[in-house]
């Protein structure tokens, strides 16, 4: 088996040149053109997708190739690729039976998914003592009648250090507005054979076993995070709405999450960047997350029986605020500085410091069950501590406690595979932390709301109470019981590490 390390990167169509014109620059050649066209195989339930397999056929330059490549082969960035010469177009079902996919496949019928026709511009550039591979990929998917674009530059490492994929990648993004993306061409065409338009939601790693070690979990955790950020940002730039705010939002935290629950191996400095950049973008979701939950959630419920002076001019500010909320959201989205904080967040998690540091490598090369349970346990017993008086815990004070209960969730949600044992314990545990953190969020939302209300009264102290009384209600008390009780529910719900 071949292991290949590759960046792939998601580019507009016009600025293909730009980008064969920095790869020229880097290297002084021409690449070589190839037109590659693709017959994608599996099952009839998809089983091979479904395992995390991709199987084509593939016609080029060197004759016909049948190609089986799997999710992921340990790092970040690696796929495990077994690859035969064959004479038909069908798959060679001998040379199958000695890849990993052979037991699930047996005597299954295999039949075509989808298709891509793709000009390849390729060449081999040196970088010091590395040799990486470029590919731009300009063409397209094709599904019964529906038909997807491809234009993709990937950058494959054949051999020296990792940090050369990576430099390549940032002289190249400085230049050329390159997106990152962990989704495969085999993904895209499975999502159009299927006509899949639905929002990406985070696949949890299935490599993670009893016998991990901290650094393979914490970059099968990382390659989750970031590709569900990557894919959700590409759905809400095709798809821009409530939901896709909220995906993106959330991918965002979980990777930022990841970097404080893995903290004593993102101490360096480049962890420290990546985590300000996280926390910026974040934040440029906050308004028109908020927003959406306010006006879909709040005001279009209580509108309709509202009656107050200067209702329709609230609205009206309402709309506005809303308006200049995914403005900002957008320029955001499409910056150089998002753009940047995706490849870092590749770059840290594949090549980081902590990834050759001898200092770090005991707990790096540790076993990651024992180091779980004591991460959970910091993160349990820094939530109790706050808990435990939150009876004088004012409004900001509440809210670290709530930040501080999302990181434990998320802990627990990506570390209980790690306790298999104990599945059911970890299925309760969550479901009590995500009550908590439900719970307390809906005491932030209130207080954020106030916020909102000012924003679209636009100064008017007399509008902005009318809309208070309309949209807030009389709720403290309930809420703190309830979130009171989720805490203590919390609290005496056992634990499974």
């Amino acid at each position: 088996m071949d292991r290949e390390i590759e960046l792939k990167f998601l580019l507009p169509p016009e600025a293909a040149s730009l980008a064969l014109a920095e790869l020229k620059a880097v290297q002084g050649g021409e690449g070589a053109v190839r037109q590659l066209d693709a017959t994608y195989f599996d099952t009839p339930d998809h089983a091979l997708r479904r395992a995390g397999y991709g199987l084509r056929v593939r016609d080029g330059e060197g004759g016909r190739k049948q190609t089986l490549k799997s999710a992921s082969a340990g790092g970040v960035f690696s796929r495990g690729e077994w690859e035969t010469r064959v004479e038909g177009p069908e798959p060679d079902r001998d040379a199958l039976a000695l890849t990993p996919a052979a037991a699930m496949l047996e005597d299954r019928p295999l039949a075509p998914v989808f298709t891509t026709h793709v000009e390849r511009i390729a060449q081999l550039i040196q970088v010091g003592e590395a040799s990486i591979e470029t590919a731009l990929d300009r063409g397209e998917l094709s599904a019964a009648d529906r038909r997807a674009l491809v234009c993709e530059l990937e950058l494959e490492l054949k051999a020296g250090p990792p940090r050369a994929l990576f430099d390549l990648a940032r002289t190249l993004a400085a230049r050329v507005p390159l997106r990152l993306s962990l989704v495969s061409k085999a993904e895209r065409g499975y999502e159009l054979a299927a006509d899949e338009t639905g929002l990406p939601r985070r696949r949890h790693p299935t490599e993670l076993g009893r016998k991990a070690s901290v650094g393979e979990t914490l970059q099968a955790l990382g390659r989750a995070d970031l590709g569900h950020l990557c894919a959700a940002l590409e759905a809400l730039r095709d798809r821009p709405g409530a939901e896709a705010v909220h995906q993106a939002r959330v991918a965002t935290r979980r990777l930022r999450a990841l970097l404080k629950i893995f903290k004593p191996l993102a101490q360096d400095e480049a962890a420290r960047r990546l985590d300000q950049e996280l926390s910026w973008l974040a934040g440029e979701f906050d308004a028109a997350r908020d927003l959406d939950v306010f006006v879909g959630e709040v005001w279009r419920g209580a509108a309709p029986g509202a009656d107050f002076t200067g209702k329709d001019a609230f609205e009206r500010g309402l709309q506005a605020v809303h308006a200049n909320a995914y403005l900002r959201m957008e320029a955001a989205l499409e910056s150089p500085r998002t753009r940047a904080v995706l490849l870092e967040a590749a770059a840290w998690l594949e090549a980081g410091d902590w990834t050759t540091d001898p200092a770090l490598a005991q707990v790096r090369d540790g076993p990651a069950r024992a180091y779980a349970a004591e991460a959970l346990d910091a993160r349990r017993k820094a939530v109790r501590k706050r808990a435990k008086h939150f009876d004088d815990l004012d409004a900001e004070a509440r809210h670290r406690l709530r930040l501080k209960g999302k990181t434990l969730r998320y802990a627990a949600e990506d570390l209980a595979p790690l306790f298999p044992e104990h599945a059911d314990r970890a299925d309760r545990f969550v479901k009590a932390a995500k009550a908590a953190q439900d719970t307390l969020g809906a005491l932030n939302d209130r207080a954020v709301r106030e916020g909102l209300v000012d924003l679209a009264a636009h100064g008017d102290p007399d509008l902005a109470r009318a809309a208070r009384r309309v949209v807030l209600g009389e709720e403290d008390q309930a809420l703190l019981d309830a979130a009171r009780k989720a805490l203590k529910d919390l609290r005496d719900t056992r634990t499974f590490w």
